[in-house]
């Protein structure tokens, strides 16, 4: 009888535990005013309020986008049907007074993709939602799903309902039962971290090694497909393995892309997460978007090491309400991003010359768009609010940041030792479930790398402000950056609209084109008095708008001649907040190149330098 008791006991043990989850419920095919409902059963909650949040930032992205601008109707109703009494605590924040009556939670999500009469930070697509009705629905789940604060924890069970001619893909295998599809994970933050790309299957699945890696693409033209895709990253995937150390660190991987044939804020790119990434990028065949495809993918594939396995604790245990900034963006980005380009260049998959053009034009970028008088710690700490226009400079000075570091491990240990093996020897001492303290960061890479040299590196160039030595870093690979007499030795001329593309930028407001800063205007656009901050309206009576620059800039360059008119019409900030619009005219002229800042191969590299270039390329 006790035995009996005991069993009893321990079986609706088992049962409570069973129960302890936050299940979330999805019908694709019944929106409403281009809206989605969903539906969530809490656990057991304690008598008392509860507070139920939505983001106001995730993981990878360094904005505030507060995603409870896109909830409306929210309601928390009891096991009868009644409402219970909300309170609206913040723009993602509802505090439910008598949580333990919570039976059910309903409210109504607008895609960010398509609303554009929600105002606040625009929020990039890769990290956003679309509703198009049997056709695409691009499912950030942050951007639907909240979660009880305090519960983040706890299992997480989603049923989407979808049209039968979708298919949902996920790094997350769901279990399918007709037209529903249950997808599990075990906290809050593995569900969001797992976005679901559901439109009408175009998909490859293909075994790498000890790896499952998905493709799934949506075009609405059907420009690319997914055996195209498959084609250019198959062989990147081949030379991550090898730059990983041999395996891919993922059982399960999926690369979710979605391609647009509009680009409503001028912006492309992805969003990494543990085990799949995001991409919304220009629609175009494969010859022309396939370099661009390649380094993205490249780029947040490698985000499986960094912040994603590799972190500090502000992304450990990261809070979607209030989160903390890591100062180390430059090895979660910068060092991502050098990664991506030195294994193209190592493994085979682009040249050298290629590569030097890549750091060339960050180089030039970093100078022309950016205030480098601001150390990247600081800027990395600060990236939401006083710093938010620097971030792009990741990419930038970023990568330019790992490219030093990588040759001056190189340099202190003979060739043999670069960031691919600090990178491996770091992961060593921390993983996905440990997590580094912010401060110590430096320390510890002294101590792994066993280059006492490296403590003046991360002072001068990471924690401090001083111009980054690139001639330098050049020169021991038999290189040079060009100075400003070696530049007008031998002159050269093109034609352009009188400004350089590195310098430009995009006003998510007016939806132009601007010109960043001073620097990126050249001698022909200095002659039409062209400034900086000026956004760009039409050349010639050709649209310069976001969708057109492309198609616009390439006819005018093939049509005009040397002499013709130029009219190059531009909106002048005026100071009260409006624009002046202004009409640039000259005849149209060649412009000088400055060729200062750009990268040449030596005449006679040393023995040393040929030895180290070789060090650092092998495969």
């Amino acid at each position: 009888m006790r035995h009996s008791f005991l069993f009893v006991l321990l079986f609706l043990g088992f049962q409570a535990l069973a129960q302890q989850k936050v299940s979330y419920a999805i019908q694709l095919g019944k929106m409403s005013h281009d809206q989605l409902i969903v539906e969530v059963k809490p656990p057991a909650l304690k008598a008392g309020p509860v507070e139920y949040c939505f983001p106001k930032i995730v993981p990878g992205t360094y904005a505030n986008y507060d995603f409870g601008r896109y909830i409306s109707n929210f309601k928390a109703l009891d096991a009868s049907g009644k409402e219970l009494k909300i309170t609206k605590k913040s723009v993602n924040q509802y505090v439910i007074k008598e949580g333990q009556k919570i039976a059910k939670i309903s409210y109504a999500v607008d895609d960010t993709w398509d609303s554009p009469e929600i105002e606040g930070e625009y929020v990039f697509e890769p990290a956003g939602t679309s509703f198009q009705a049997d056709t695409l629905f691009a499912l950030n789940t942050h951007g639907l799903l909240g979660y009880f604060k305090g519960f983040e924890k706890m299992a997480i069970e989603l049923e989407i309902s979808h049209p039968k001619n979708l298919f949902g893909a996920s790094s997350i295998k769901s279990i399918q039962k007709g037209n529903k599809d249950l997808f599990r994970a075990q906290n809050y933050q593995e569900i969001v971290d797992a976005p679901i790309l559901y439109s009408v299957p175009d998909t490859l699945t293909l075994t790498l090694g000890k790896s499952e890696v998905l493709i799934s693409v949506f075009s609405p033209n059907h420009t690319i497909n997914a055996e195209q895709i498959a084609e250019k990253i198959v062989p990147l995937l081949e030379a991550q393995k090898n730059y990983l150390g041999g395996d891919l660190p993922v059982k399960r991987y999926a690369f979710l892309i979605v391609l647009s044939e509009q680009l409503k804020n001028g912006n492309f790119g992805a969003l990494e997460h543990a085990q799949s990434s995001f991409y919304y990028l220009p629609e175009g065949n494969i010859q022309t978007l396939g370099q661009t495809i390649q380094d993205v993918c490249a780029h947040e594939f490698f985000h499986i090491l960094t912040p994603l396995n590799i972190h500090s604790e502000e992304i450990g245990n990261f809070d979607f309400i209030q989160p903390r900034m890591s100062q180390h963006l430059w090895l979660y980005e910068g060092l991502t991003e050098y990664a991506a380009h030195h294994m193209q260049v190592k493994y085979g998959l682009t040249d050298l010359g290629q590569f030097m053009s890549t750091i060339q034009e960050k180089w030039q970028t970093m100078h022309m768009q950016f205030n480098n008088e601001i150390p990247f710690t600081e800027m990395s700490k600060k990236v939401l609010d006083t710093h938010k226009d620097q971030y792009s400079n990741v990419y930038q000075k970023g990568a330019l940041l790992g490219f030093g570091l990588d040759l001056t491990l190189r340099k202190g240990s003979n060739g043999t030792y670069g960031t691919q093996d600090m990178m491996r020897d770091l992961a060593k001492e921390y993983g996905p479930n440990k997590s580094f303290k912010d401060d110590v960061l430096f320390d510890k890479l002294v101590q792994i790398t066993g280059q006492a040299g490296l403590a003046d590196y991360f002072k001068n160039y990471i924690a401090g402000n001083k111009e980054l030595p690139l001639n330098a870093w050049l020169n021991d690979i038999g290189y040079g950056l060009r100075d400003k007499h070696e530049a007008n030795e031998n002159p050269t001329y093109s034609l352009t609209l009188g400004f350089d593309f590195q310098a430009l930028s995009i006003n998510s407001e007016s939806k132009r084109v601007y010109i960043g800063a001073e620097p990126g205007i050249n001698e022909f656009g200095k002659s039409l008095d062209l400034r900086a901050k000026d956004e760009l309206i039409s050349v010639n009576g050709l649209p310069l708008d976001i969708s057109n620059f492309v198609k616009s800039t390439e006819e005018f360059i093939q049509k005009i001649r040397v002499g013709e008119v130029f009219d190059l019409e531009i909106a002048r900030p005026n100071g009260q907040g409006g624009f002046d619009i202004y009409h640039l005219r000259a005849p149209f002229e060649r412009t000088k190149v400055d060729a200062q800042n750009t990268i040449y191969e030596l005449k006679n590299p040393t023995e040393a330098q040929l030895k180290l270039r070789k060090d650092w390329l092998r495969s």
